[in-house]
């Protein structure tokens, strides 16, 4: 088979039905196609029915968000070309590459589309990630879960769970940062952005300096109080940031002065920690748009 499509059945809030009937449509455009995974019920099942398939087809297609995007990629042989169907809420792989917000005209774009080498993030030395950050974002997305539980929409919970946290004391750090040989330190830090993309979720054009081919790292870091975070949300949907303090390098090292979440991929792991290190691999992704 030419594609596959491997279809995560708990991303964003479409139901299984939605899905079913969506990738059918999709399916009729490719026409040359094996679809998998909405009968996983846990990520380690999920991840196995991805390799599974993958090792099947020519083109493996990710419906999902980035999350799953994340997860797929850190399943499969850095040989098998991935595409991105948006199922997903905040869609960072969407806004970056400019990909048509409905599946079915995505599918018809994929059919003409072309392959592109990709730099991607390693994470502590064992896994991927196209952006990543330490900081205030793993409370919001943790935060934000539980709005997601209640049937709120996306954008919806994520607004409601920023203001929670920015204003509910959050215990910022400060920070040691090593990057190429160079040290820096930073005071009252809400968050340490590394990332190969210029965009976060639902638009928010965070990072505009960063690119995905260059062989850099690109990192910013934002120590301004509630309101200056704010200020640069605003700015994000307006054109590009304009806040905080801007680095790139092929590596960096950080540890903070309290424990911090790291998130990956809009996905933040469980337990805090202070030590985190990330370093570029160029060309390691092939990704179709």
């Amino acid at each position: 088979m030419k594609y596959g499509i491997i279809a995560n059945p708990a991303s964003g809030k479409r139901s299984l039905d939605e899905k079913q009937k969506i990738l059918k449509e999709i399916s009729g455009v490719l026409k040359d196609v094996l679809i998998a995974g909405l009968d996983t019920t846990s990520p380690e099942e999920f991840s196995r029915a991805a390799c599974d398939l993958s090792q099947k087809v020519s083109i493996l297609l990710v419906a999902g968000g980035d999350g799953t995007f994340s997860l797929v990629m850190n399943s499969v042989s850095r040989e098998v070309p991935l595409g991105f169907l948006p199922f997903g809420s905040g869609d960072v792989l969407r806004h970056t590459f400019h990909l048509p917000r409905c599946p079915k005209e995505n599918a018809r774009a994929i059919l003409n589309a072309k392959q592109h080498s990709i730099d991607v993030i390693c994470c502590d030395g064992k896994t991927k990630a196209l952006f990543a950050s330490i900081g205030i974002e793993g409370s919001i997305l943790l935060e934000r879960n539980k709005y997601l539980i209640h049937d709120l929409l996306g954008f919806t919970a994520y607004g409601l769970s920023t203001l929670k946290v920015l204003f509910d004391g959050y215990v910022s750090a400060d920070l040691r940062v090593s990057m190429d040989g160079r040290e820096i330190t930073m005071s009252n830090s809400l968050t340490a952005v590394i990332t190969k993309l210029p965009f976060y979720g639902y638009g928010f054009k965070v990072v505009p300096q960063a690119h995905y081919d260059d062989g850099y790292l690109h990192l910013l870091i934002l120590d301004s109080g509630p309101f200056g975070a704010l200020y640069a949300l605003a700015t994000s949907l307006m054109g590009g940031n304009r806040v905080g303090d801007y680095y790139k390098a092929r590596d960096i090292h950080i540890t903070t002065s309290t424990e911090q979440f790291l998130q990956r991929n809009g996905d933040p792991e469980k337990e805090k920690r202070t030590d985190f290190s990330f370093k570029v691999l160029p060309k390691e992704l092939k990704l179709i748009f």
